[in-house]
């Protein structure tokens, strides 16, 4: 399904409602038998007041309606309110970059509207002269009157993506030269309204009511109401207007005066010129106007050319006022940030599942690697056990034959002198009992054993007999060469 641009105007009367698919916008050739425009109006009143929503609910209700009765989804809006809400102005300033002029226009913003604080604002650059000056259109607006709108409009599932000023669009569409001074007249249901362009900026405007909309409507001799004296009435206000402003600025020159409306509207212009108030008269007609909207400007003359013109200023790429262009940028910004703490938050509790995972894992690992070093312990004690034990049975480990040798040999020491009684050989040692005559006799046995190779012989007892004999024991190893 293609998607669809509609421009709303709102007025304290009606909602005039502009709309065609986009993809004609932009390419923005538009054939008449190809382009399915509409143009509606919906009354509103009572629900708004100078450009102001008096009735929210009410608001609420007639979009909820229109859009049961005409599909709103798949919407890109654009809305026109009344001047009467904010301000138009154009300014010259020192010329700064473009990342520089937000924040000087903001604070020439403060100073136009100092007793507001919920200001929001835009501006575009009418005329540059690089290192000299800027000449900018600025417009401006209490926020909190555009968000209710955006409000009311988003309950109705209506996006708006763009808000201007109904004059500051009619000043762009109708093609005022930058250096000329008009008088627009602008006939409605209501009455008449008057506002005085200085190039494409709307300098002052005023509404004018209508006889029958007056609390003393004039009546002529029948007692029906006087429509010729509220005309007249008209022609003396504007005079009284013009006269006034300018003795406000005596450089005010209307070259001509342009109108849009019924023949009443005509009339007034015409008086107005023939009074020389201003140089030329002249119908308002909308610049490079797609022929498939032109039957548009014809059914609904005199209402339609505000939503008509602002769909071909938005989309034929020139600058324009969006009103809601600082809030968007406001709400990117504040969308960005929301993504990056989501982004940063997804990366927390990844990070936590990740480290905990790891912890987990590692937790593992380290029960692991406790469990494994008290099996390394074991078989340690178990290879330090199992070497002891080696190094035992080599201390031990000689050849029957050789320890039987040695043994006899000891044996063999035996004589008158000396008696070897017992021999026991054990783990290395050998433990010797035996009976001497004398003690020389045990020290020759003693020097003959290192002799022999033993170790170290050394006496363990030694005891006199009464038979004038003694009983000794000693113990001795053999030595290392012998061992091995």
């Amino acid at each position: 399904m293609s998607r669809e641009s509609v421009i709303y105007e709102v007025t304290d009367h009606e909602i005039r409602v502009f709309k065609s698919p986009l993809p004609l916008f932009r390419n923005f050739k538009l054939k008449s038998e190809a382009a399915e425009v509409q143009f509606d109006r919906i009354p509103i009143f009572g629900v708004v007041e100078q450009g102001v929503v008096r009735d929210e609910e009410a608001l609420f209700e007639i979009l909820t309606n229109y859009c049961s009765e005409h599909s709103c989804k798949n919407h890109q809006a654009y809305l026109a309110i009344p001047l009467q809400t904010g301000i138009v102005r154009s300014f010259v300033i020192p010329w700064l970059s473009k990342r520089n002029r937000r924040s000087a226009i903001s604070l020439l913003t403060a100073e136009e509207m100092p007793s507001q604080s919920d200001i929001i604002y835009d501006y575009f650059v009418l005329a540059e002269e690089k290192h000299q000056n800027l000449k900018v259109l600025l417009g401006a607006v209490r926020r909190s009157l555009l968000e209710r709108y955006i409000i009311i409009f988003k309950r109705a599932n209506i996006e708006i993506v763009g808000i201007n000023f109904s004059l500051a669009i009619l000043g762009q569409s109708l093609g005022f030269e930058s250096n000329e001074d008009v008088l627009y007249l602008q006939g409605e249901s209501e009455g008449l309204q008057l506002a005085i362009f200085r190039g494409i900026i709307p300098e002052n405007m005023r509404r004018l009511r209508s006889a029958r909309e007056s609390h003393f409507p004039p009546h002529d001799e029948q007692g029906q109401v006087s429509l010729d004296k509220p005309l007249e009435e008209w022609e003396n206000e504007i005079r009284r207007f013009l006269v006034y402003h300018r003795t406000q600025h005596p450089d005010l020159n209307f070259q001509r005066l342009v109108w849009n409306g019924d023949s009443s509207v005509q009339s007034v212009a015409q008086a107005l010129l023939r009074s020389n108030l201003v140089s030329a008269v002249e119908k308002a007609e909308l610049k490079s106007v797609p022929e498939a909207w032109k039957k548009v400007l014809e059914d609904y003359e005199g209402g339609s050319e505000v939503a008509v013109g602002y769909g071909i200023l938005a989309f034929s790429h020139r600058p324009v006022l969006n009103l809601w262009r600082q809030r968007k940028r406001e709400q990117t910004v504040e969308r960005r940030y929301q993504v990056l703490a989501f982004v940063l938050c997804g990366l927390f509790l990844l990070g936590n599942i990740v480290w905990y995972s790891l912890y987990l894992k590692s937790s593992f690992l380290e029960k692991e690697v406790v469990e494994l070093a008290k099996q390394g312990e074991r078989i340690e004690a178990e290879i330090k056990y199992q070497n002891d034990l080696g190094t035992a049975w080599n201390n031990v480990k000689i050849h029957s034959e050789k320890i039987g040798e040695d043994l006899s040999q000891v044996q063999a020491l035996s004589g008158p002198e000396l008696e070897i009684g017992q021999i026991v050989f054990k783990q290395g040692t050998m433990f010797l009992h035996g009976r001497a005559k004398n003690a020389r006799s045990i020290e020759t046995l003693i020097t003959t054993l290192k002799v022999m190779g033993w170790d170290e012989p050394a006496l363990s007892s030694y005891q006199l007999t009464s038979l004038n004999s003694i009983e000794f024991s000693l113990n001795t190893k053999r030595a290392k060469k012998e061992r091995d």
